[in-house]
């Protein structure tokens, strides 16, 4: 467990508080580290060391890691986030030491995974109380790792990430549509962030496009011999606007997929739910046909 600790110790002539620490380090003994290293970092001898902030950070890191089992809400990560942050920004003004330098930045990017991690679990079971933490914890893994490639491209990560919330808000407002209205607009804004990054995205286009039309759908599925005349009007003209919504999203997932069974249905759907017939009936003959074939993606 101590071998980063071990690897840079010579090299680093760590003060006596700081040793200290790193022998309850290998001692297993965590919590007698803790104490050692925060009694370090108080020392004027040893708190402008870059190796003592950095053996504060792992040791951190390792209660993280071995005493709260990887908790999303332990606070001892983001203590460990700040000594690495602080051992760096030290070890910028001192004589190198590369051993050092690989084993701090090997520890930061372990707890900037770490934060990525939670941000993908999270978005996977969403709740409208847990709706902001995979964003805060998304943020927070994209800043570690910047620090260390400030060139780092995260495009590809944010579309994926951005499609994985717009699920998870649809999920919610799925439970409980007349509660959980609000969601229905952030499963749409994801999806809409996920386009403006990747505009050729076929599932963002597509399940943004579906999102529309199914909730036009929804509400028309409402009206029943007791809506009044003026709601009936109302809602038809909602109904229009979200069938109109969805129409170039779709439009763009047929234009990627021209083939595809689901685009060419949503396209006739949307069409002739905005009784557009003709158009409507260009994309049920090319449905049809390309169902005969038995091509075209599901």
């Amino acid at each position: 467990m101590a071998a980063l600790l071990l690897s840079a110790f010579a090299m680093a002539q760590p003060g006596a508080l700081t040793s200290k620490a790193i022998q309850r380090v290998q001692a297993g003994d965590l919590m007698a580290a803790r104490s050692a290293i925060i009694e370090a970092i108080q020392s004027p001898k040893e708190r402008n060391a870059p190796y003592t902030w950095y053996v504060k950070g792992y040791v951190f890191k390792e209660i993280y890691k071995e005493i709260d089992k990887g908790n999303p809400q332990s606070e001892n990560r983001e203590i460990a986030v700040e000594a690495i942050l602080k051992s760096i920004e030290l070890g910028q003004a001192t004589a190198g030491n590369a051993e050092l330098e690989t084993n701090t930045e090997k520890a930061l990017r372990y707890l900037a995974v770490s934060y990525y991690n939670d941000a993908v679990l999270m978005a996977r079971s969403l709740t409208p109380e847990t709706i902001d933490a995979p964003v805060q914890r998304y943020e927070r893994y994209k800043q570690l790792l910047m620090a260390l490639e400030p060139q780092h491209d995260f495009t590809d990560q944010d579309v994926e990430f951005y499609k994985n919330m717009a699920r998870g808000a649809k999920q919610i407002y799925d439970a409980n549509p007349a509660v959980n209205g609000l969601y229905f607009e952030r499963s749409n804004q994801f999806y809409r962030q996920a386009i403006a990054l990747a505009a050729d995205d076929f599932q963002a286009n597509y399940n943004l496009a579906v999102n529309y039309y199914n909730h036009g759908v929804h509400k028309i599925r409402k009206i029943d011999h007791n809506t009044e005349i003026f709601e009936l009007i109302r809602i038809q003209d909602e109904c229009v606007a979200l069938f109109k919504q969805a129409l170039p999203y779709m439009r763009k997932a047929n234009e990627l997929k021209p083939d595809h069974r689901s685009t060419l249905s949503g396209l006739m759907a949307i069409h002739r739910s905005l009784s557009e017939d003709d158009a409507a009936a260009l994309f049920q003959t090319r449905l049809e046909a390309i169902i005969k074939k038995g091509t075209g993606g599901e």
